[in-house]
């Protein structure tokens, strides 16, 4: 008897049947509950019109983050249901590699793709999107978000982009 106890104990006890922390920024974590944000009063949320999510939060007016410390340019967070599903920051690309720094030595190594982009007179850029899994989650850095002038974090749960990826389909033609 003695035996399958400490079988049990080292089993449950073991490191791989640990629950793994949702990826967080700055002390808020995936999966966070609407009101909890609500609390803080650092943030207004509002309804959006578009299939993005049904409440986005971002930081009022005066108030400031970072991130390795680097000041974050922007900071979105999108709730389906009052649950946090989606944490974007935005940034200056000159703190691309301290941010990325911070996040590998938090999470451990991710992986890493390279892509090429063209700005409007054709010049040639490497774009290169770190990306840490877990949790059903993925949190993904790119030098260069949606222009060259800013660099990009994203911490997305599965279910916030299989959601917007259905209520985008579902969308009426013509809107």
């Amino acid at each position: 008897m003695r035996l399958v106890a400490l079988i049990l104990l080292l089993l449950f006890a073991s490191p791989g049947s640990a629950q793994v922390s949702p990826f967080e920024f700055n002390g808020v974590a995936l999966g966070s509950d609407l009101a909890s944000i609500e609390r803080t009063a650092r943030f207004s949320c509002t309804e959006p019109r578009s299939p993005v999510a049904d409440q986005v939060c971002r930081l009022k007016s005066g108030e400031r983050e970072a991130i390795a410390n680097a000041p974050v340019k922007g900071l979105l967070l999108y709730f389906y249901a009052r649950k946090l599903e989606m944490i974007t920051l935005t940034l200056d690309p000159k703190h691309f590699t301290d941010v990325v720094g911070a996040l590998t030595k938090q999470y451990g190594s991710g992986s890493l793709e390279t892509e090429s982009i063209q700005n409007v007179t054709g010049a040639t850029f490497e774009n290169k999107i770190y990306s840490w899994r877990r949790n059903k989650a993925t949190l993904e850095a790119q030098t260069y978000g949606r222009n060259l002038e800013t660099s990009s974090v994203i911490y997305r749960t599965d279910f916030s982009l299989e959601e917007y990826t259905r209520r985008s389909a579902a969308k009426p033609a013509g809107r």
